[in-house]
């Protein structure tokens, strides 16, 4: 569960417009709902280890701010994708396959996609967080987009 500071006057949140959480210029971690708190939480760890994480909030994905995710990956040329839902036909997959059609010369590293394994999601909070990506694989994602070096891990 997440929780913040909630505003007290009425809001509303443009569908279709993105939100850059965090400038950054050597890794685009993209992240939506509740991946969004731990994104930024590794973008700070991160920042110890000189790795300037740019985290971008999608906010809807229906419609897309194609525009804003395209400029960030063109900045930082890495691209890490972090979703609860199982990898196989989530939206990261779709993500993944806009931006390699659209910024696939900007890449300097294949995408990684942190997402949830491929089980029912447990009602035990426990056993939740074992199904569901923890802010470890997140920064493990972001350090293979970034040194492409390390091997990728099968996470299906």
């Amino acid at each position: 569960m997440t929780e913040g500071p909630v505003p007290e006057e009425e809001y509303v949140i443009d569908f279709g417009k993105g939100d850059v959480k965090r400038a950054g210029k050597d890794v685009t971690l993209i992240a939506w709902g509740g991946m969004v708190a731990k994104s930024l939480a590794v973008a700070d760890d991160l920042a110890r280890e000189n790795i300037d994480v740019e985290v971008v909030d999608p906010r809807t994905l229906v419609p897309l701010d194609r525009d804003l995710l395209i400029e960030s990956v063109k900045k930082t040329e890495h691209v890490v994708i972090a979703q609860e839902a199982v990898r196989r036909g989530g939206v990261a997959s779709d993500l993944a396959s806009i931006i390699q059609e659209e910024a696939f010369d900007y890449l300097d590293a294949p995408i990684q996609i942190v997402a949830g394994k491929n089980t029912p999601i447990p009602y035990n909070k426990s056993l939740e967080s074992s199904c569901i990506p923890q802010e470890e694989d997140i920064a493990a994602g972001v350090k293979r987009a970034v040194y492409a070096d390390q091997p990728v891990e099968d996470l299906s």
